[in-house]
């Protein structure tokens, strides 16, 4: 009775507009008072959520991407990548899902790779002829490899939640499927930008991509440090979050001249708010999560699903989380649902850096699951489109996301390979 309290008073609250994390806290208070825990108990588990060396890692990341938007990071990146892709009809569609792989390597947050990318090339294509739905799926599209591409902040958060899976071990195994899934998202731009007949550039010498590609360098470098000292085991995760933010710094600050000492309270200030949402979130969930825990929960659901099969769990679980992404955002679900979920089909004998990609890339696909994804909201007003006329041109590409879904699924090897070959 006590955990049917939570669960209700935390979607009733939901309902009515309540951040994720207040009710969150509001239906912890709810279970302490009636199962008669002491109200200090839910202030202690949230403290235990927030008391990671790992969640250091979190701001580090926020304030590169930070940094990446001030300075003309991205700007050097796209002219490098359109030196490469530019004379493939529809260009700067697949300049745009390509820069969001590598803008995903550095930032990893969905939602701040697409002000930062759609703010700047939503409009470069506008000009040049492409219709504004269309700039706006593909910014749709591409921002689902921000996340996915490591080092994904929500990967991070996943792996603290959860408590038995490897950061570095996840970051593997979603290197493969996130290059995988860009070429697809790319291949299905071209074909539509044939289809449309969109502009397309001269083919850049090889002395002009050399030039591009020497002025990049600094940006380019910034994820190969960033995931060959995480994967060399040069440092932690945490330890790579601050080196990458230093870089960044040093980079638009004394290289760049993009940002003046003035700025960077308001950079500081951005980043802490961001953190601190993300923060409160981690704390909050740690209350449900040791409530659904203390219920055992887990157990009984698992007993109740020892005789179905594997693959019938993870069709019934890619849907129920593709149905939850159009509601809520990745964070609060991963951390509700990440302790719920991945010991259950740990039980079942899914390997757990398997299921734990599985989450996080479901639910990042469904941010741009029409007709509510949040993506959605956020794309609709940088394009100056409709809802509609957004969702209409995204969906080629949201069924390619959730056919690349499946695949991931049913095919484990496809992400496990990795991996297995670094002995995870």
């Amino acid at each position: 009775m006590s955990l049917a309290l939570l669960v209700i008073s935390f979607f009733l609250l939901l309902i009515l507009g309540v951040p994720v994390s207040f009710g969150l806290i509001a239906s912890g208070l709810v279970y302490m008072g009636f199962s008669g825990y002491p109200i200090t108990l839910l202030t202690q588990r949230m403290f235990e959520g927030m008391n990671s060396f790992a969640l250091l890692a979190v701001p580090f990341f926020v304030l590169t991407g930070r940094f990446m938007a001030e300075g003309p990071l991205l700007e050097t990146l796209i002219d490098w990548v359109n030196s490469l892709f530019g004379h493939i009809r529809g260009a700067l569609s697949i300049i745009c899902i390509a820069t969001c792989l590598f803008m995903g390597s550095i930032v990893g947050i969905a939602v701040a790779q697409i002000v930062a990318i759609g703010s700047f090339l939503i409009p470069m294509m506008k000009k040049e002829g492409y219709s504004a739905a269309y700039a706006g799926g593909v910014t749709v599209a591409g921002s689902v490899l921000g996340p996915i591409m490591p080092p994904g902040v929500l990967m991070i958060i996943y792996c603290l939640a959860v408590g038995s899976t490897s950061i570095t071990g996840l970051f593997l195994a979603a290197v493969i499927p996130a290059l995988l899934l860009c070429v697809m998202l790319m291949v299905v731009a071209h074909f539509i930008a044939r289809k449309r007949n969109y502009p397309t550039y001269s083919k850049s010498t090889w002395s002009e991509r050399l030039k591009f590609t020497k002025k990049a360098l600094p940006t380019i470098l910034l994820p190969v440090i960033i995931l060959g000292g995480i994967f060399g085991s040069v440092f932690t995760v945490t330890e790579a979050s601050a080196i990458a933010a230093l870089y960044s710094f040093i980079l638009t600050t004394f290289v760049y001249k993009a940002i003046k000492w003035s700025d960077l309270p308001r950079i500081f200030k951005e980043a802490a708010w961001n953190t601190g949402i993300v923060l409160l979130l981690g704390g909050a969930a740690t209350v449900a999560s040791w409530a659904i825990a203390n219920e055992q929960v887990v157990f009984q659901v698992a007993a109740l699903l020892s005789n179905v099969s594997n693959w019938v769990f993870l069709l019934g679980l890619n849907v129920f989380l593709l149905i939850n992404g159009c509601f809520m955002d990745d964070y609060p679900s991963v951390l509700i649902w990440g302790p719920i979920i991945a010991p259950i089909a740990i039980q079942m004998g899914i390997d757990p850096l398997h299921i734990g990609l599985i989450i996080c890339f479901n639910l990042v696909v469904g941010l741009i699951t029409p007709p509510v994804g949040i993506s959605l909201f956020v794309t609709a007003p940088l394009a100056g489109v409709t809802m509609d006329a957004l969702v209409k041109e995204t969906i080629p590409f949201y069924l390619v996301c959730v056919a690349f879904l499946f695949i991931v699924t049913y095919v484990p090897q496809l992400c496990l390979f990795l991996p297995r070959l670094v002995g995870y």
